[in-house]
């Protein structure tokens, strides 16, 4: 999803640089960035129910459904959590509180 998102910024900055000067259809393309990092950064959400955990996106909500059983890997920093889930590696930037209450909620599942 973000590298469709950066692909309108990357539109923009090529639409000036053939230009040689700032157009309006550069700015329109910067700001449909800015606006859709937004809304991809507001819109995204993390969820417990019954042992899985649900993190959604903007176009997709129900990106990944994880069993907290299947997670065989956690690595957390101040704002960063990777997991290994069946295998599979993942990594999601989030707020600090965030990750210590995901962290809180993992560790008590697996004891």
């Amino acid at each position: 999803m973000w590298s469709w998102t950066f692909a309108l910024l990357f539109v923009g900055i090529i639409f000036w640089l053939e230009i040689t000067h700032f157009q309006q259809i550069t700015l329109f393309f910067i700001l449909l960035f800015g606006i859709f990092s937004l809304f991809q950064i507001m819109f995204r959400k993390i969820t417990f129910e019954n042992n899985v955990i649900t993190i959604s996106n903007l176009l997709d909500p129900r990106w990944i459904s994880i069993n907290i059983n299947d997670i065989d890997k956690t690595i957390f920093t101040k704002h960063c959590a990777k997991m290994e889930i069946n295998g599979k590696n993942y990594e999601f930037l989030l707020p600090a509180n965030s990750i210590i209450e995901i962290d809180g909620i993992i560790n008590k599942k697996a004891n």
